[in-house]
């Protein structure tokens, strides 16, 4: 071998591992760029457009019981007719879907899309048996009385104020739901999850029961008996001289305010 002839073949070979670099960075960036724009342009289909205010009457009857999501606003009150009504963007109420099934008024879009304008529901109903809110939704319910057995459900970080009053309440929250309650109830039961918040000083009851996890807390008025189970950092505050059963694991904690 002639001498230098292995260090050329070395210094040949570094350009050349060079150019193999920066080809596959040019690609590299290339395939992002690509991507990149191609979200861009995605976003440009989700724009909402210019506001047009809208409402729509649904001519729905014979529901005690409500099921919607999809962020709306949501207010419920108590009448002798049924009436429902919408109030928003033309375009998301021509996307609106609002039916009853089985005794339940249902409300939700036919189409997912990321952004939207706010949604306005007005139900008013003589009975209401519960509701399923989810999807970040806010509600407000009042004026309802002398119910049986009132059902609450809020998920994904929904948020509600309910003036009601029943012999028995039975509440699931989720997802960083927070209720406040206001009224009366002769039994509260509730489960809490995934940091939700009970706020129920205002709403009197004689027995309650409570499953809380996942740094939830509850702040509840009882009479006469208070049943906790708590786990995950979470926290019963109370108010009134009930009997008291706790079960606590996780740091959590039940006191009397």
């Amino acid at each position: 071998m002639a001498p230098g002839a292995g260090h050329s073949g070395i210094k040949q070979q570094i350009p050349l591992k060079i150019a193999m670099t920066a080809m596959k960075f040019t690609s590299t960036f290339s395939a992002l760029f690509i991507a990149t724009l191609v979200l861009l342009t995605s976003c440009d289909f989700e724009r909402v457009g210019p506001y047009e205010d809208d409402d729509r009457t649904y001519g729905l009857s014979n529901f005690d019981r409500l099921d919607m999501g999809s962020a709306f606003d949501i207010t419920v009150q108590e009448g002798s007719n049924f009436s429902v009504e919408a109030r928003g963007n033309r375009r998301d109420l021509d996307d609106l879907d609002i039916y009853t099934s089985n005794g339940t008024l249902h409300a939700k879009y036919r189409n997912h899309r990321n952004r939207r304008y706010d949604m306005r529901l007005t139900i008013t109903m003589p009975t209401l048996r519960g509701v399923d809110f989810s999807g970040a939704s806010r509600s407000e319910v009042s004026g309802f009385q002398g119910l049986r057995e009132f059902d609450i459900k809020l998920t994904g970080a929904s948020r509600a104020v309910f003036d009601v009053d029943a012999n028995r309440t039975n509440i699931d929250l989720s997802g960083a739901s927070d209720l406040d309650l206001k009224g009366a109830s002769g039994i509260l039961k509730g489960e809490l999850s995934g940091a939700s918040k009970l706020e129920a000083f205002d709403y009197p009851v004689d027995e309650a029961e409570l499953d809380l996890s996942g740094a939830s807390t509850a702040r509840v008025r009882v009479v006469k008996r208070l049943d906790v189970t708590a786990s995950g950092a979470s926290s019963v505050r109370y108010r009134g001289a009930p009997e008291l059963r706790s079960r606590l694991s996780g740091s959590s904690t039940v006191r009397q305010d």
